[in-house]
């Protein structure tokens, strides 16, 4: 079995159960597998969050993938969770496990078919370096192709995690993939560790978030989206909304 993540999907007090299927992890541990399958849907579930992302969505540093930060945030905001992600992956790297990149991870969610009121697009890290025409295009096409196949859906974008002091490579990548995500949606809600300063405890690497890393990183877009008036399900929220313009969370 090819390691990565998969497709999970969570639920959180909803009506739906999930079959989840772990491997055990490398000699690294950052590599797991995931797999999931949801029951039919029921008229009382709660908001889906759909999230799609590299190492930091797969839970490196974490300790088990109950602890990441994506299963974190549904608990905390009480939404089911729909998860594909695969360390290395980025919006041009095909990660680690060759499940990516972005628009292949996202297109093992079928989030036509799961219409989540919340999507989350974590990554860019391993993107640097790579050339940012390409990464801008790829970001553009991926949330013009999120939106044709959700378009009630509330997206964002948590862009590039820095290794200590973010290099001038790191900086422009972040900031390619925050300027064509405006581009493809005026509307999407950016979180941007670097120009919000984000502090939290990481591992040895210097770079991925211990358990209380996650966790802290959870709590911080669970506040963000509650400020963001976000808690309101995707239904309640007019198709071409997304157009208007949103600010900056930090």
């Amino acid at each position: 079995m090819t390691l990565g993540v998969a497709a999970l999907v969570l639920a959180t007090g909803g009506a739906a159960g999930a079959a989840v299927t772990l491997t055990a992890p490398t000699t690294g541990g950052q590599h797991l597998t995931i797999s999931g399958t949801a029951s039919a849907p029921a008229p009382a579930q709660r908001p889906l969050l759909a999230v799609v992302g590299a190492s930091f969505s797969a839970g490196v540093g974490a300790g088990h993938p109950d602890q990441a930060w994506p299963q974190d945030l549904a608990r905390i905001m009480h939404w089911r969770l729909a998860l594909s992600a695969d360390p290395g992956a980025g919006y041009v790297n095909p990660g680690a496990g060759h499940r990516g990149p972005f628009a292949k991870l996202a297109g093992r969610l079928h989030l036509a078919r799961t219409d989540p009121g919340t999507i989350i697009i974590q990554g860019g890290h391993d993107d640097i370096g790579r050339p940012l025409p390409l990464i801008r295009a790829r970001v553009e096409s991926l949330i013009a192709s999120v939106h044709r196949a959700c378009p009630r859906s509330r997206l964002a974008v948590l862009t590039v995690f820095p290794r200590g002091v973010p290099t001038a490579a790191t900086k422009a990548t972040d900031q390619a993939i925050v300027a064509a995500a405006r581009q493809a949606d005026p509307a999407v809600i950016v979180f941007d560790p670097i120009t919000g300063h984000w502090q939290f405890p990481r591992i040895g690497d210097h770079l991925h978030p211990t358990p209380a890393g996650h966790e802290w990183i959870a709590h911080k877009l669970a506040g963000d989206l509650r400020a963001d008036k976000l808690l309101d399900q995707a239904t309640s929220v007019d198709p071409g909304s997304w157009l208007n313009t949103r600010p900056d969370l930090g």
